[in-house]
């Protein structure tokens, strides 16, 4: 038993939020493909070859110069995208309007995708035909983001996250 006072139901009820989530995500496919290609040229120079001289290495700084350039441009094109539990009765019917046609799972993931996205958005919110222009420019992996973080918000849990820096850190009353 504690020594804590109990809450009033009203007082719970007061505390209880929605769980949010949300995560950001860099929407510059385009810059990804350059920084593909500088970070592909730079191991190309670090590859030993037999024969090479340092001299051979000359334009790794233009490539280091250029990779940063791309990397400030894909920092900007970063979006944050924040996502908030729908509540019982809407996640009930939004899984009820998605059946699975495999018996072993209760709803469509695939077909519910746009609908959680869209149902779930809080920052900024997207209407569901929002939500399917960006899915149409986005890959695969940007989906699963966006669907992951969205089902996150609506299916994890809320608990009080450990503080590892804490226990890591070394304290300040040991002189350091």
């Amino acid at each position: 038993m504690t020594d804590a006072p109990s809450l009033s139901f009203d007082e719970i009820l007061a505390l209880a939020k929605p769980r949010e989530t949300e995560i950001t995500l860099c929407l510059a496919g385009d810059l990804a493909a350059e920084a593909d290609r500088l970070t592909r040229a730079l191991d190309e120079l670090d590859r030993p070859r037999p024969g090479a001289s340092l001299a051979d290495g000359a334009g790794r700084g233009q490539l280091l110069a250029e990779l940063e350039e791309v990397r400030e441009l894909m920092k900007s094109a970063e979006v944050t995208f924040r996502f908030r539990a729908m509540g019982d009765k809407a996640w009930s019917d939004l899984v009820a309007a998605h059946p699975s046609t495999n018996p072993a799972q209760d709803f469509d993931p695939m077909s519910m995708q746009p609908y959680l996205i869209a149902g779930s958005s809080l920052e900024p919110k997207m209407s569901l035909e929002q939500v399917g222009q960006l899915l149409e420019r986005i890959n695969e992996s940007q989906r699963d983001e966006l669907f992951g973080a969205a089902w996150r918000a609506n299916k994890a849990a809320v608990s009080v996250p450990t503080l590892r820096a804490v226990s890591v850190a070394p304290s300040l009353s040991d002189g350091r």
